[in-house]
């Protein structure tokens, strides 16, 4: 199988873009560890206590047409939402 010329060029071309992107990347890397006004901290995760599973459990409620379970669902993901921003 042979590659054309114009088939080489465009596969050359994809490969200068892919590397000045990768560049780009690597330069914005090294902006951000020498900004020292620009740092990352990684909050740790905060779960529910039972005590606070439990109070979800009793106070979920649907009406008959809902899903208890996914009523329930909804109200852990929201307080661990509410717990973790």
């Amino acid at each position: 199988m042979t590659i054309s010329p114009e088939e080489d060029e465009a596969f050359n071309e994809i490969e200068r873009r892919a590397k000045q992107r990768k560049e780009s990347v690597r330069a914005a890397m090294r902006r951000v560890d020498e900004d020292d006004d620009i740092q990352i901290y990684q909050r740790p995760w905060v779960g529910l206590t039972d005590e606070e599973i439990k109070h979800i459990e009793e106070t979920t409620t649907c009406l008959e047409n809902e899903s208890w379970l996914r009523n329930l669902t909804r109200n852990l993901e929201a307080k661990l939402k509410e717990k973790n921003i």
